[in-house]
């Protein structure tokens, strides 16, 4: 586990990991809530040590923190998608903000099959420009009363990603408690947020037949 290096390492207290172990049944219950909603399997998914941050934009002042996302990465087994929560939300995040930020990556990730399933190859050139693309748009989501049955999780992740993600009170608490105590900070640049695969590992992606299904039956209520 990621987190047991970095108390290894001692990048990491050791009272941090434990009240981020502590409070992974938060984030594996606001994983299910997902899954119970909308029918669908959810995709692998771990907890990141260090907090991704984003200078020039964001609801943070001036910098942006990344307290989840969804990585496409090419594997030697094909095309992994896996979500990434970083142990800050973990730890400091209401029970209620989990089952947003879980929810929310979730949309993110049927939208990245559907765009991925749907791509049609025509050269490398062409996919190359395609794929750096479609994943440099970070904020390319399903809508989620399209996804969820549940209508009090549409309700919670609309009102927490108005227009991004909005909770102060989380942000202060990883202001002072991670950040201010000078814990793990990676800062990203524009260029990381642009993943690019190869066209083999594309082509050749396996995707869940049952998300598959139901991107379809979206596209079907987008086009009416």
């Amino acid at each position: 586990m990621l987190l047991d290096q970095a108390v290894a390492q001692e990048k990491v207290p050791r009272a941090i990991a434990k009240k981020v172990r502590l409070r992974m049944k938060y984030l594996d219950g606001a994983v299910l809530r997902a899954e119970k909603a909308s029918g669908l399997a959810y995709p692998p998914y771990y907890v990141e040590p260090s907090l991704p941050m984003s200078r020039g934009g964001g609801e943070y002042g001036q910098v942006g923190i990344m307290y989840a996302r969804v990585i496409p990465t090419a594997a030697p087994g094909g095309l992994v998608i896996l979500v990434q929560f970083t142990a800050a939300l973990v730890a400091f995040g209401t029970k209620a903000t989990l089952e947003a930020v879980a929810a929310h990556e979730f949309t993110h990730y049927v939208d990245l099959v559907r765009r991925l399933s749907t791509t049609n190859i025509v050269s490398d050139e062409q996919a190359s420009t395609l794929y750096e693309a479609s994943f440099a748009d970070a904020e390319r989501t399903i809508a989620p009363k399209l996804l969820f049955s549940e209508k009090s999780l549409v309700a919670l992740v609309t009102r927490k990603f108005k227009a991004e993600f909005v909770d102060q009170s989380l942000n202060k608490k990883v202001d002072e408690s991670w950040i201010g105590k000078g814990l793990p900070v990676r800062w990203v640049g524009p260029e990381e947020n642009v993943v690019r695969l190869g066209v083999g590992a594309v082509a050749s992606a396996k995707f869940d037949p049952r998300v598959l299904a139901r991107v379809a039956q979206i596209r079907e209520k987008m086009a009416a």
